[in-house]
């Protein structure tokens, strides 16, 4: 069984290559999660079976980061505690041989191999609660021990890693291990898509954040010469393309017309989640990152990255974002 986290749309998109490697492999495969998450990665696998196991529901304020952390911990606490006892019941009932989640804590038995999946081992915390970071990666450390295994989706080698501190700064727990980075993109062909855009703008991520980066990024765009492709994120809406002006928009797309539109465009817009970092990184695309206000990991990845990738602040969308544009798409850069 695979299960991601129901954090957005990035935590499924990277078991997309790990189910279609266990399929090839000849596994039978189930797949377990709750949301958006398991809507998506069920809309790519459409034969298999599916299990709700519930997660928690996340919606993020970036005015009140500290008030995030205590209650996301303890909502997170509480729920590993919850799925841990729905996976005893899952186990009873169904014929699993191993159980793949990714940040689902939670997940882990005494009677079946239980691999976690995380690109963060540490946990980057907010600088005024920098002085507890290692503290609470010890304790973090202590819940990958449960495991079998952790797989750590990066490279092993520190200058080439695509996570930085997350995975690096600190000793990890014994059953870690770099399996390297996962993209949605990979064990798929692209699929051509009706119409071909100057930018494709990728959204994901926790309410109202989603919905405030698109509206902002929509209102710019359209004063904008460029034909852009907004896919929003919502895997659970229906798939209609809804046009106005030079800005087009669409709930959902696959991943092999998703490959397509990006490859085909001159530019990628999305925010600097770690999975959306490592689809950009192996389509080898030019991209905007714009990091979600408050989210420290974020926060972190962009500064991380800033050398490879274009940085920008959301409150700066307005003011710079069509001359950032102009001068990515110019055939001189």
């Amino acid at each position: 069984m695979v299960c991601p986290l129901n954090w957005g749309l990035g935590h499924a998109s990277r078991m997309i290559p790990l189910v279609h490697k266990l399929l090839q492999e000849g596994n039978q495969v189930l797949l377990g999660g709750d949301g958006q998450a398991l809507q998506l990665i069920s809309a790519e696998f459409p034969q298999l079976k599916t299990i709700h196991i519930p997660d928690i529901e996340v919606h993020f304020s970036p005015n009140k980061i500290s008030l995030n952390l205590l209650n996301l911990g303890i909502r997170m606490l509480l729920t590993s505690c919850k799925e841990h006892r729905i996976l005893k019941k899952v186990i009873d009932t169904n014929t699993i041989d191993v159980i793949i989640s990714d940040n689902r804590y939670g997940l882990w038995s005494t009677h079946i191999k239980s691999i976690l999946v995380t690109h963060q081992p540490m946990i980057k915390l907010p600088k005024p609660f920098g002085f507890a970071e290692f503290v609470v990666h010890l304790l973090l450390q202590r819940f990958i021990r449960r495991f079998n295994e952790c797989w750590i989706p990066d490279y092993a080698d520190k200058n080439k890693s695509l996570s930085g501190d997350l995975s690096h700064k600190y000793k990890l727990a014994s059953n870690a291990r770099f399996i390297g980075p996962l993209s949605r993109f990979n064990y798929i062909r692209a699929q051509a898509t009706q119409h071909v855009y100057d930018i494709v703008v990728v959204l994901s991520g926790p309410e109202p954040m989603r919905t405030q980066l698109e509206e902002e990024l929509r209102k710019v765009l359209l004063r904008s010469k460029y034909s852009t492709m907004i896919v929003q994120g919502k895997p659970h809406e229906k798939v209609i393309l809804k046009k106005h002006k030079n800005v087009h928009s669409i709930a959902h797309l696959s991943a092999p017309q998703l490959k397509y539109a990006i490859l085909k465009s001159a530019l990628c817009i999305c925010r600097s989640g770690y999975s959306s970092i490592m689809d950009i990184t192996s389509l080898r695309v030019k991209a905007v990152l714009i990091p979600t206000p408050g989210q420290t990991e974020q926060l972190y990845l962009s500064q991380h990255l800033k050398h490879q990738f274009c940085i920008l602040s959301q409150q700066d969308i307005s003011a710079h974002l069509l001359s950032i544009i102009a001068q990515r798409i110019s055939p001189n850069k």
